[in-house]
């Protein structure tokens, strides 16, 4: 790492502003205008948390999308020195500085938020040097109420005369070992429930836990991917697509994984989202063994997450990704992939945009479209802005727009026509925010090979099929419910080797088989089919690509799902 020269002038926001402007621009002279204006930044100190960041994130977007090796080389030194500063400011800083660092996901700094019960126990696994119990809420159920199941039994009379206060109860049941957050998680899983429970009972203690990164892959700064061969944009960027041609080219196949790298990717996408504050289920229940890694051309990769058998959704489970570029973590979203239609959702983090967020998110639809037959996407109004003022007046929704996408509902997409015409016609113009407001209330979708309606078969009207039969066949009680289907469904597909089934194969046909059972005919379907039903239910438990592919190669199963979407409880 180097050092600015002692007594250097201060590098200003408006030479970071310029530079980020100029980390887009590529042509003629731009490589070495940048080279310029990063050798000028070095030779400068950062002395103020707000230049400090956003030379940070500058930073990023040039290792992203670097135009030369050594452009990569000199804002990787930065990007170190960045690290550096942003230390001595955490340790001696004003206070100002370091209240501005906090929560920035910065390496060296600090955040404190209210995570899950998996990405706690992940932390404690995986980062047990850099996570710490913080507080409890004060709407948190107190500790010795939902914890005395993981004393001893001897231990009768802390569980009944320890405090009321969740802190102090943790400090005298922990000991001298453990830390009260790694106490806290051995506590949960001490207790005789699952893991949905135990997430709900995380939930209802309501703690906080404190992230101190260091310089550990567990920040923005050093979090990154597989590593592969820097892709150099000495042409440029790639500012324009055409998504339906890119979509139908064939993926490559997944990079071979070793065990400790399905880990690795696990930990950059769950590290990622935690610098953010963020997490979504997909990353956060990851199952490793499942883990699949596609590199794509431009630098660009994908890492794809699933989520372990027991905690998918029957249908349409829940596919998460991370988009990397030149091993950068730039994006994240998900997928709800069923029967040909997925619902579907990006967001690129902000020092990234203004690259080449279109075509990466076409990369995204192209390995969805591939790998789970998908032909029609459908992004929900929270994906672009919907009734949010701040999103609709970012742009997002002429950002799907211009790659296909389409509102739903024929009126609205008669405006949203008329209003592109007129951004067309006019560059410079913006609609006016009621405008939009009168097309962006609801669904869009990107129609694959030309116009088609909308699917007959949602996984929600199923569900409320299910919740119908339940009521009208079984007067409420669910129980009774399943043990029902399972008999009926047993039955038809002559299940009797199911008792050697593992346990997720076992999870799956329990969670299927309400929904199976409301097939009329089930038993007197063809053998073939019958025994391509029981391969598709415990494809459910492992494979969830595999799943797809057979649900999408049965056509007496998809057009018995379509009849009773259309019909309702038999």
């Amino acid at each position: 790492m180097s050092a600015a020269p002692p007594g250097a002038p201060p590098l200003d926001r408006a030479a970071v502003a310029a530079l980020r402007v100029l980390a887009t621009r590529f042509g003629a002279g731009t490589a070495a205008a940048k080279a310029r204006a990063l050798a000028a930044a070095a030779r400068r100190a950062i002395v103020d948390a707000p230049t400090l960041l956003a030379y940070h994130d500058a930073l990023l977007f040039l290792l992203a999308y670097p135009e030369a090796p050594a452009l990569r080389d000199a804002a990787a030194r930065e990007l170190a020195r960045v690290a550096g500063t942003t230390r001595g400011l955490m340790q001696q800083g004003p206070a100002a500085a370091r209240r501005a660092l906090e929560h920035s996901g910065l390496a060296w700094t600090e955040w404190t938020i209210d995570f899950g019960f998996d990405i706690a126990r992940w932390l404690v696994r995986r980062f047990p040097a850099h996570a710490a119990l913080h507080s409890f809420a004060a709407d948190g159920v107190p500790a010795r109420s939902l914890l005395a199941g993981a004393l001893l039994p001897l231990e009768f009379e802390l569980a009944a005369a320890g405090s009321e206060d969740s802190a102090a109860f943790v400090a005298q049941a922990r000991g001298a070992a453990a830390t009260p957050l790694r106490w806290l998680v051995d506590a949960l899983l001490r207790l005789p429930a699952d893991d949905a429970l135990r997430d709900r009972l995380w939930e209802a203690l309501h703690p906080y836990v404190t992230i101190r990164p260091a310089d550990a892959a567990l920040s923005r700064t050093f979090v990154r991917g597989l590593r592969r061969p820097t892709y150099f944009h000495a042409a440029g960027l790639l500012r324009s697509v055409d998504p339906a041609r890119l979509i139908r080219q064939a993926l490559p196949r997944p990079r071979r994984l070793a065990a400790a790298e399905r880990l690795f990717i696990v930990d950059a996408g769950r590290a990622m989202l935690a610098a953010l504050g963020r997490e979504t289920d997909a990353i956060a229940l990851a199952d490793p063994t499942r883990v699949a890694w596609y590199d794509l051309p431009r630098g660009a990769s994908i890492a794809l997450y699933v989520q372990q058998a027991l905690h998918r959704s029957p249908l349409d489970a829940h596919v998460g990704f991370v988009l990397f570029k030149n091993g950068l973590p730039v994006g994240y979203g998900g997928g709800w992939p069923f029967l040909g239609s997925c619902r579907i959702g990006i967001n690129v983090f902000a020092p990234y945009r203004g690259g080449e967020s279109a075509y990466l998110f076409c990369q995204v639809l192209r390995t969805y479209a591939r790998l789970f037959g998908v032909d029609r996407f459908v992004a929900e109004p929270s994906q672009y802005g919907g009734s949010n003022r701040e999103g609709l007046q970012s742009g997002a929704f002429w950002f799907y727009y211009r790659l296909g996408f389409r509102p739903v509902d024929r009126r609205p997409a008669a405006l949203a026509a008329e209003a592109f015409a007129r951004i067309e016609g006019d560059p410079g113009h913006r609609e006016p925010l009621a405008s939009l407001r009168r097309f962006t209330g609801g669904d869009i979708a990107l129609q694959l090979g030309g116009l088609a309606a909308a699917p007959a078969c949602e996984p929600a009207t199923l569900s409320r099929a299910v919740t119908a039969w339940v009521d009208a066949h079984h007067a409420g009680n669910r129980r009774r419910a399943e043990a029902a289907a399972l008999s009926t469904v047993a039955r038809a597909l002559d299940l009797g080797a199911a008792a050697r089934w593992s346990d997720g194969e076992r999870h799956a046909l329990r969670a299927l088989a309400p929904l199976l059972a409301l097939l009329p005919g089930l038993a007197r379907w063809p053998l073939r089919d019958r025994r391509a039903l029981v391969a598709l239910i415990r494809a459910k438990a492992g494979d969830e690509v595999r799943f797809h592919r057979l649900l999408d190669a049965h056509t007496r199963l998809r057009a018995a799902l379509t009849t009773l979407a259309a019909t309702g409880t038999r």
